[in-house]
């Protein structure tokens, strides 16, 4: 069994979280998502990115507040797998608003499609998914 590492590690090991970790580089977050949780990542693949303009990614990376919202939408206190997610309709994450959780054969966390689940983390867990999440 491979030896498991933290959210960061994590993220950055699987390779296909790239714009999001830069993310939490940018604003300084990857102390706090290293060491603290446990927190369950919804995490965009890179190909969710491809539609936007690469200026608009960079102008979202110079605004830290709007970024921080972002990022802070993709993140819930505590450890939630699909097996959890199951039961739920709803999570608050650590923004304060709330994502809408759908299973229908396939997970949805608002419209965004859960792609790879359960990706376990020594302080919580990821879902990799197709889409931003706005709030």
């Amino acid at each position: 069994m491979a030896e498991l590492n933290n959210l960061i590690d994590t993220a950055r090991k699987k390779g296909s979280f790239s714009t999001l970790v830069k993310a939490a580089e940018v604003l300084e977050l990857t102390g706090k998502y290293s060491k603290e949780g446990p927190y369950t990542v919804f995490a965009p693949v890179e190909s969710a990115f491809e539609a936007i303009p690469a200026e608009v990614i960079d102008e979202s990376f110079e605004d830290h507040p709007y970024l921080l919202g972002i990022i802070n939408y993709h993140i819930v206190k505590g450890k939630y797998t699909t097996n959890d997610l199951q039961s739920l309709t709803s999570l608050e994450t650590v923004s304060g608003k709330v994502l809408k959780i759908t299973s229908n054969g396939v997970f949805k966390i608002d419209s965004a499609k859960i792609i790879e689940a359960d990706i376990e983390c020594t302080n919580g867990i990821i879902h990799a998914i197709d889409e931003i999440l706005i709030p």
